[in-house]
């Protein structure tokens, strides 16, 4: 392996190098593709992918676009990868993920409900819903990043169309996380107001006892 050592000689304020082994073990490659000084993002770069950033693209369109702009950038997908983690991170500042999310929720004037653990510190469910949708009132399932249940509650028009009313991430799919998330929902709809007489479901034995 190629070596050399390097000292300070103070006397003559300067460095000397000696070489300890002037071989190498591969030849000078002939590009810099997936070296890390040469696909480095510019700063032309940066503002691109920022800017894609905010509007939700994903990254590797975002390295399609980068090569479309600079045909010799040899930018990689990792690179990418790191900038928009080093963008989120920045844009969250000392707020963690979940309080980014509720401070955006608050942001956009979402609805939103909050149930804390019984220490007050950990927070165990979080129901939300758009301004619009509360305005407007079947459940589908799914599963996010955290391995958390998302409980989403969906209605349909008389004109049979469909429009989001709440989410509620929740920390098990037990009976008092989906009736903590359902009366969330009754404290938007008008006490006036008809209640949803038909409730669709995937077949969830707990959903079934609730509703």
């Amino acid at each position: 392996m190629f070596k050399l050592r390097g000292y300070a000689v103070r006397e003559y304020n300067a460095w000397r190098l000696t070489i300890l082994n002037v071989f190498h073990n591969h030849e000078i490659v002939p590009y810099l593709a997936g070296h890390l000084l040469g696909g480095r993002l510019m700063e032309d770069d940066k503002k691109i992918v920022h800017d894609l950033i905010e509007s939700s693209v994903k990254p590797k369109n975002i390295l399609t676009n980068l090569k479309k702009k600079r045909q010799e950038s040899m930018t990689n997908i990792k690179q990418v990868y790191n900038e928009h983690h080093k963008f989120k991170k920045a844009e969250r500042g000392d707020l963690t993920k979940m309080q980014f999310l509720i401070s955006k929720l608050e942001e956009k004037g979402y609805v939103y409900f909050i149930r804390e653990k019984c220490e007050g510190q950990t927070l165990q469910d979080i129901f939300g819903t758009h301004p619009t949708s509360v305005k407007l009132m079947d459940s589908t399932y799914k599963t996010n990043l955290y391995r958390k249940p998302l409980f989403e509650i969906v209605r349909v028009t008389s004109t049979y169309l469909t429009y989001s009313v709440g989410f509620a991430f929740m920390t098990s799919e037990k009976e008092h996380n989906f009736t903590w998330a359902l009366q969330a929902l009754l404290k938007l709809i008008n006490p006036n107001s008809d209640i949803p007489k038909v409730v669709v479901t995937d077949g969830d034995t707990v959903m079934l006892k609730i509703v």
